[in-house]
């Protein structure tokens, strides 16, 4: 009788050996073949691998994970979840970015460009959008639009056009398309959004724009369930209420409600989740590292979302300026806003920025016109 329960015990042992070994060569393949954090660009002629390996790992992780079950309750196994996952100190700052491309690696325009931080300091989730009509200085194309920066040179000229001209260093970022954005919305089960009347009309032009089958369009105004076609057109309107200004809102809103339902989950399901989500981005980020995130945020309990408009309007003028639309900006002033935003936790106030010292610069670059 103790024979073989000594041979069951050394049959155990070893099965939790070789799960252990495997397990730990492929957190090791992950970090040493496929994410980087100290670059900030991929080789994109290996995306297309790094997808495919990257979903293969979570199969594995799920299959062999016995924490990967459906468990819907936020109290369950909750030791267990803070030996798995590391809860994030201080401040971490992740550049999201939404393109128009077809696909994550084609040359594409930045439709939207978000700073999202985690404030493990103050229990803040933190949204800043930058307008993509800012006018900046981009190295080796002179001034421009902000987002022609990923156009130019992809996301690792776009974090070095944010440091030079509001002084943030971002060595972390996710990317997602049209599509992938619509899918990711799905996976988590849709997002309530409040919809105006004045919005309805552009939110139901834009919605299946980019798919055969649409979703159906929005009939009313009121608080609404929507799902990633429709999320994905809410997002997209611009030509109503305050232009431009009220479209980065949307945007923030719809981050603020896809933060909520991620949160809701419960880190037992953290696996399943990234296994759905990691086909439709493309990120520097480890998968290890983006489910410590999540638990960070989780473990906040009762947080905070708040959001920030790059540049203020206060400081910055709109206007044509040798033959496009542009925002012209106050760089120092609004480099001071967002880092007191996201490191200080300071809410802007227009009252404590120089007006003056901002016509003083539109006036200059008027002067070169």
């Amino acid at each position: 009788m103790h024979k073989k329960a000594g041979s069951f015990l050394k049959f155990v042992a070893i099965i939790m050996l070789l799960l252990i070994i495997f397990c730990s060569f492929g957190y090791w393949y992950l970090r040493n073949t496929i994410y980087s954090n100290d670059q900030i660009n991929f080789t994109e002629e290996k995306i297309e691998e790094k997808v495919q390996v990257s979903q293969y790992f979570n199969q594995s992780f799920q299959r062999i994970n016995p924490l990967s079950g459906d468990i819907p309750d936020r109290e369950v196994n909750e030791n267990a979840k803070a030996e798995t996952y590391k809860e994030q100190e201080g401040v971490t700052n992740i550049l999201l970015l939404g393109t128009d491309g077809r696909t994550l690696n084609e040359s594409s325009r930045s439709d939207s460009i978000i700073i999202a931080t985690l404030d493990n300091n103050h229990k803040k989730i933190k949204y800043t959008s930058i307008m993509r009509d800012t006018y900046v200085q981009i190295k080796g194309h002179g001034e421009d639009k902000i987002n022609s920066a990923f156009a130019y040179g992809g996301v690792k000229l776009l974090t070095d056009t944010i440091y030079r001209n509001f002084n943030m260093k971002i060595d972390k970022y996710i990317i997602v398309n049209f599509w992938g954005f619509e899918d990711i919305v799905n996976e988590l089960g849709g997002i309530d959004v409040n919809i105006k009347e004045y919005e309805i009309k552009e939110i139901n032009k834009y919605i299946g724009e980019v798919d055969d089958v649409k979703s159906p369009e929005i009939s009313h105004a009121g608080m609404q369930h929507l799902d990633g076609q429709q999320a994905l057109a809410y997002s997209r309107i611009r030509k109503v209420g305050n232009g431009s200004y009220e479209r980065t809102q949307r945007q923030r809103t719809v981050m603020t409600e896809v933060g909520k339902k991620i949160m809701s989950i419960n880190p037992i399901q953290y696996p399943n989740m990234l296994k759905e989500i990691l086909p439709y981005i493309k990120t520097n980020v480890e998968p290890i590292q983006l489910m410590n995130y999540a638990y960070t945020a989780y473990s906040m309990g009762s947080v905070e979302f708040e959001g920030l408009q790059l540049p203020a309007n206060e400081l910055c003028v709109g206007k044509i300026y040798r033959g496009s639309w542009v925002l012209l900006i106050d760089k120092e002033q609004n480099a001071k806003m967002l880092n007191d935003f996201v490191f200080k936790d300071k809410k802007y106030d227009p009252k404590n920025f120089d007006s003056e010292k901002v016509q003083w610069i539109i006036n200059d670059y008027s002067s070169r016109e």
